[in-house]
């Protein structure tokens, strides 16, 4: 596959990468699926996948200063402290019958299940972690072996609710801040040369899902409840490599993806609010793909439209 490393258009003025976008407009799909409800049984096993590549990414884009790295997490605070007020008026204003609580709104808790504003709220305190241990310089000396404890620490007996701050999002961030030494044209090339052996041990790894019942019943643990954040790196991996493959054979659809995962933020943060009327309505949930491929259509044209009028709000709105 060639590397396909092209500056996609874009309101801001931020290089972007063709297939990183489009595995971004992937891992969207998939999460905003399981959102409108009635998705197949399989699908919430990537969506950790999804989520796991969202963290992926914040980490290995996430700035190297100390004080840029927390300037950064406090536009995402900013972003997140206006989305919750803006949620707030339109639960309060506009469905009024519409049930709501404060968890809900300011995404925390286990009422914050179908809001993704707990998705800004971690991403900011992760990154203000990070930026804490660089500015002690504990970072970037100990990043493996930070990595190696998150990792024994993310599996756990009883896993907290996926919109509390967690060890295995905090890994993913922490696992894609230590990649920051291989660039990541590198990164796609070595995916590129080895597919079909990355394919294979991936293969093999969410096998394993079938003897994971021995593993924990030997151990004592609840199988449905013992967080397994392998298989959600092996989803993100998948992911990213069927980017590279549409970038190769579908260079239209892959343009079309990026595009909307350019958009990524805007998109996640107000589907659910888009998807509302469903749920409040009770509209037929039974085409949550048409569901899916619609809103992401609809709210990265919205996106584009506001950003091309009021591009300083839609930084501010995106943390960009």
């Amino acid at each position: 596959m060639p590397n396909n490393a092209s500056a996609l258009p874009s309101v801001g003025t931020r290089r972007r990468v063709a297939w990183v976008d489009s595995a971004r407009c992937l891992a969207m799909f998939f999460i905003m699926w399981l959102h409108v409800g009635e998705a197949p049984f399989w699908i919430p096993r990537p969506v950790g996948g999804g989520i796991c590549l969202f963290f992926l990414l914040a980490g290995y884009f996430m700035p190297r200063e100390a004080a840029r790295a927390a300037k950064r997490a406090l536009g995402l605070g900013l972003a997140w402290a206006i989305w919750t007020f803006l949620t707030f008026g339109l639960y309060l204003l506009v469905w009024p019958g519409l049930e709501w609580t404060w968890a809900r709104v300011l995404g925390y808790g286990a009422a914050a299940y179908n809001t993704p504003l707990w998705f800004l709220k971690n991403l900011t305190l992760y990154q203000l972690i990070i930026a804490g241990l660089v500015a002690v310089r504990i970072l970037p000396r100990c990043n493996w072996l930070l990595v190696i404890v998150l990792a024994g620490m993310s599996y756990v007996k009883e896993p907290a609710q996926h919109e509390a701050l967690r060890f295995d999002w905090m890994l993913a961030v922490m696992l894609g801040y230590s990649l920051r030494c291989v660039s990541l044209s590198s990164i796609e090339q070595w995916l590129q040369r080895h597919v079909w052996y990355v394919l294979a041990a991936i293969a093999f790894l969410l096998l394993q899902r079938e003897f994971y019942p021995l593993f924990v019943k030997w151990q004592g643990l609840s199988y449905y409840r013992c967080s397994l954040p392998i298989a959600q790196f092996c989803y993100a991996v998948l992911m990213c490599l069927a980017a590279m493959g549409l970038a190769r054979w579908f260079p239209r659809v892959n343009h079309a993806m990026a595009v909307a995962g350019g958009c990524m933020m805007f998109t996640y943060v107000t589907h659910t609010l888009l998807f509302a009327l469903i749920y409040h309505y009770d509209m037929p949930r039974w085409c949550g793909f048409v569901y899916a491929a619609v809103g992401i259509a609809l709210l990265t044209w919205l996106y584009r439209l506001l950003a091309a009028r009021w591009p300083r709000v839609m930084n501010i709105l995106t943390a960009r």
